[in-house]
């Protein structure tokens, strides 16, 4: 079984394995945070993307259509 590789949105060069990519933002995004123009989705905290497409991002969601539907 392989597993599927993520990049990190708060530094390219960071390539992580998605089950460890939850614990790797947490740490990254306090290393990063002067970055404010990135936002996570309020649905899934892997989803950070930059602040102009968060509501774009929140409506097509596939996390949100899980809960909702």
């Amino acid at each position: 079984m392989s597993d599927e590789m993520l990049i990190c949105p708060y530094n390219e060069s960071h390539v992580i394995v998605r089950h460890r990519m939850p614990y790797h933002l947490v740490k990254c995004k306090k290393h990063h945070d002067a970055n404010q123009s990135l936002q996570t989705c309020p649905f899934n905290a892997m989803h950070v993307m930059p602040k102009e497409n968060i509501r774009t991002h929140i409506q097509s969601c596939p996390d949100y259509i899980k809960q909702h539907f």
